[in-house]
């Protein structure tokens, strides 16, 4: 009987290693132990991790999340229970409040204070007890950023926007014209413009730190929107082995709406890229896809059709993404879209992690000033990638002027910047340690200056799941949405989940932080709100369109 038992229980895995910016993720096995106490174990491991408890008092950790093949040869979600879980010493586990978990977060405990290479062995999830008896196994990790909530009842503020009394970036937040408002000042407003409303550009929004906004004059209720609250944050962009990784669990159909070319195209035809200049966009088709079978894609800087090496570009920003792209990774990795004002404090920080007022045209790094002359590139498309000239008095980041010049222009390696000496001007950090919030890639947020965009309440983190046409879908008559839910491109109409549930449009979405193309200063500080989507877009538009998401904290 004991026999017949393990026979039962019996998994075949192919363990796959997911390999990201200084992040490892190996090991990946299943523990058995009968019905009702499956764990899948893994170690994880990352360079530059920290936990303080003064200061920006937060720390980073590793988002892991598991897919796995079904007897159909598709991949799915592997569903985590929150029981069973098993840290080893110095670390601790978050997973969300649903019942069904799609990953889970790995940081330092309190007890293990400090700043260095971290190594997590043997973790153990509790993983749901109904798998298939053969499957093959794929862990996936990101590093994340916690960002802790403004405080409730404290003195906390946070400064939205960026005016001085007498300028400020292009039409940013303020309480009066050219001056930076806080959390406590109501209303908030912006300049007259084509990309908000009147609700926002005459009346003002109202903010608090319930992660609520007031939208009525005089006050009445409130409403759901992403502010305040703690959340963790994608400390990188998408990178291009994280979007190449995204593409190979998908089927063909669900390629064919992610990608610009036919998964059934050649060897070596661009994923993103329709026509023209690449911009330093290596994803490729390394196996075409044949009699419905999904492509395999991958990596190819050098362009000599053997993929995935170690100078083919895995580390680099992913851009040529469109908002639906995006929406599509942040849902099958188990995270969310964030709304500009957390953009804002994840750049700026406040008050209650330390002083930190509005500086007039800052960038993510808390200064105005920045680098301004053409990068000499090293390694080029390695995990070393360098910048030989870069300044430790301005912030550095990727725009028009430091970009490189043809055949380099574009996007350059996640946290670049950053070395074992520098600082947060110098590695063009923010104040919690999120990078390239400046520069490189451009970020999707979730606007407040359209109905579209205020009627994005709630937020639900991802489940792992998408449709059969590759678009994040969520829940049908749930009680949270994402901008451009079942097609919505009119920024006057708001989104809504009766039907499909499907992220297919773009009201409700802008850009933020300026991308390597950016030309004007002014346009791409942290507080310019220069780049609301049109009703409709195109991939041929966005060389510097790219993103990250955020796991919110419920």
């Amino acid at each position: 009987m004991n026999q017949h038992r393990i026979l039962l229980f019996s998994f075949l895995f192919i363990a796959e290693m997911s390999l990201g910016n200084n992040i490892q993720l190996s090991n990946v096995s299943i523990v058995n132990n009968g019905p009702g106490n499956i764990q899948v174990q893994f170690d994880v491991s990352w360079d530059n991790s920290w936990r303080y408890d003064i200061g920006p008092a937060n720390y980073d950790g590793a988002w892991v999340f598991f897919k796995y093949r079904t007897p159909n040869g598709n991949w799915t979600q592997l569903v985590l229970t929150g029981s069973n879980n098993q840290a080893p010493s110095g670390f601790d586990i978050y997973q969300t409040s649903v019942y069904y978990k799609t990953g889970a977060m790995i940081y330092r405990s309190a007890s293990n204070m400090g700043k260095g290479s971290v190594n997590a062995q043997a973790v153990k999830l509790g993983a749901i007890g109904t798998l298939p008896y053969n499957i093959d196994l794929q862990g996936l990790a990101i590093e994340m950023v916690y960002v802790p909530s403004v405080g409730y009842n404290a003195p906390d503020r946070i400064f939205f926007g960026d005016g001085n009394g007498t300028s400020e970036s292009l039409n940013a937040f303020h309480y009066t014209d050219n001056t930076a408002t806080t959390s406590a000042v109501l209303p908030m407003l912006a300049d007259a413009n084509a990309d908000d409303d009147g609700k926002l550009t005459a009346d003002g929004i109202y903010v608090y730190s319930i992660d609520t906004i007031q939208t009525t004059n005089p006050i009445g209720s409130l409403d759901p929107f992403p502010t305040m609250k703690a959340l963790w944050c994608m400390k990188y962009e998408i990178s291009q082995a994280g979007y190449r990784d995204f593409l190979n669990t998908l089927t063909f159909t669900q390629q064919s709406y992610r990608t610009a070319n036919s998964p059934a195209s050649a060897q070596g035809t661009s994923a993103l890229v329709p026509s023209g200049a690449l911009n330093r966009n290596y994803i490729e088709i390394k196996t075409p896809s044949t009699s419905g079978v999904p492509a395999v894609y991958g990596c190819d800087a050098n362009n000599n059709n053997t993929f995935d090496e170690a100078g083919d570009g895995e580390w680099i920003a992913c851009n040529y993404l469109l908002w639906q792209d995006v929406a599509a990774y942040l849902d099958w990795s188990g995270l969310a879209p964030m709304s500009e004002f957390q953009y804002e404090r994840i750049c700026r920080g406040h008050s209650s992690a330390g002083p930190n007022p509005a500086v007039y045209g800052e960038f993510a790094w808390g200064t105005n000033q920045i680098y301004s002359s053409v990068y000499t590139l090293t390694t080029p498309s390695t995990t070393s990638e360098a910048i030989s000239n870069s300044t430790g008095k301005n912030g550095n980041a990727t725009w028009a002027n430091t970009a490189l010049g043809s055949p380099n222009n574009g996007p350059l390696r996640n946290g670049i910047f950053a070395t074992a000496t520098s600082d947060r001007i110098s590695s063009g950090a923010s104040f919690f340690g999120v990078m390239e919030m400046t520069g490189n890639v451009s970020e999707y947020c979730i606007t407040v200056g359209t109905v579209a965009g205020r009627s994005v309440k709630y937020v639900p983190n991802g489940d792992g799941n998408l449709s059969v046409y590759g678009n994040a879908q969520l829940t049908q008559y749930g009680p949270g949405f994402w901008p451009g839910m079942e097609g919505n491109n009119s920024s006057n109409t708001i989104n809504s989940c009766s039907g499909t549930c499907e992220v297919t449009g773009v009201a409700g979405i802008m850009q933020r932080g300026g991308d390597w193309s950016s030309t004007t200063l002014n346009t791409f500080s942290i507080s310019a709100r220069s780049s609301a989507l049109p009703s409709s877009y195109i991939r041929t538009l966005v060389s510097g369109g790219g993103g990250r998401g955020v796991l919110y904290i419920r």
